[in-house]
């Protein structure tokens, strides 16, 4: 009972926050905003792509070990975002060059890097190998840091995914122990931990500290930054839990736009929002941004991802039966139109007799 008051009150705070917010917030403009950075998103990618260009002519020239650590590092990081594939190849540059290095701390940092990324594009048994080759003793604050937080994920994908209750149960006690051994290493304030006490506070279902959370990881992200985007969709996130339709889509809005603006590919705010636009009614907007996220996604990962279907399914079906909808509407009316045309000509034709016969 005092669990079920706490929510009432949770979600009577939010709402108020939410018409709050509505007062100075336009959906209209931000979808305007969504459209435009859509049309300049070659640009985007073009910057990305220069700056890729230059580490990689760097990379190549810099003949030492301790020259070429960094810009592969810094390419791991052009690409985390942008393209699995090539990610994943400079992570193991900087596993080898680490290793050249005789540093086993940055070694097991890019394993964990590495095994994080395979795990968030469905390869799980990948992610396990690279995670049992990590000797966690030899690490740093940050390297255990993505040690746990590539376990915790990986243990809830497994959870997620599987059909066997025994087996998700177990996975989901793992991630719930590696979550705990992230909040003991991690620095307060960071982007991972705002991630961490976000999730704990909507599983708590303690909505009003979530938002007041989110207030401060929005007001600490810098703008048009892949940082920012995570902020604003956690935000989603929270208003989701409070059935804030409006709420939802306005933050899932700004992170999609932070994440075109950033020639972002791994692209999941924008099509979370295509299809709330979907169930919205607004079939031709929903239709272009799912699109979109699925053409950046596909740059991101060759096929779409266990999570990323549904959504487009989903607004695929909404627009096939707007197309239906609207077949069916033009053939009813084009019947109409038929009927009266023959009613018509039949008492044209009737009329013409009678004439005659006079």
């Amino acid at each position: 009972m005092t669990r079920i008051l706490l929510l009432i009150i949770a979600l009577g705070l939010a709402h108020t926050i939410s018409a709050q917010e509505k007062e100075s917030f336009d959906l209209d403009a931000l979808y305007q905003q969504i459209d435009d950075a859509i049309l300049q998103s070659p640009q985007y990618v073009a910057e990305r792509k220069q700056k890729i260009a230059s580490y990689q002519d760097s990379l190549q020239m810099e003949k030492s070990v301790e020259g070429r650590f960094p810009m592969a590092e810094k390419l791991f990081w052009l690409y985390e975002p942008y393209k699995n594939d090539s990610a994943l190849h400079y992570a193991e540059l900087c596993i080898s060059l680490a290793d050249s290095l005789h540093r086993p701390d940055l070694i097991g940092r890019y394993r964990s890097l590495l095994a994080y990324q395979c795990s968030r594009t469905d390869r799980h048994l990948e992610s396990l190998e690279q995670l049992r080759m990590v000797n966690k003793s030899v690490l740093d604050n940050q390297g255990l840091v993505d040690y746990y937080n590539a376990w915790m994920h990986v243990c809830g994908e497994i959870g997620l995914y599987t059909q066997l209750k025994d087996v998700r149960q177990k996975y989901y006690d793992l991630q719930n122990h590696y979550r705990d051994s992230v909040l003991m290493v991690i620095e307060e304030g960071s982007d991972e931990w705002y991630h961490m006490k976000m999730d704990i506070l909507n599983a708590r279902q303690q909505f009003q500290d979530a938002l007041e959370l989110s207030d401060q990881w929005i007001k600490k992200a810098t703008d048009n930054t892949h940082e920012g985007a995570y902020a604003t969709f956690y935000r989603s996130m929270v208003y989701a839990n409070l059935n804030n339709h409006d709420m939802v889509c306005y933050w899932l809005g700004k992170s999609a736009l932070d994440d075109i603006r950033c020639a972002v590919m791994n692209q999941a705010s924008l099509l979370f929002l295509s299809e709330r636009l979907a169930d919205d009614g607004d079939i031709k907007r929903a239709h272009r941004y799912a699109e979109f996220a699925k053409e950046c996604n596909l740059v991101f990962c060759p096929r779409l991802r266990a999570y990323q279907v549904n959504p487009f399914v989903n607004v695929v079906e909404k627009n096939s039966q707007a197309t239906q909808s609207r077949a069916n509407l033009i053939l009813i009316i084009a019947s109409v139109v038929i009927a009266v045309l023959l009613i018509a000509l039949i008492c044209a034709i009737v009329l013409i007799r009678k004439a005659k016969r006079k």
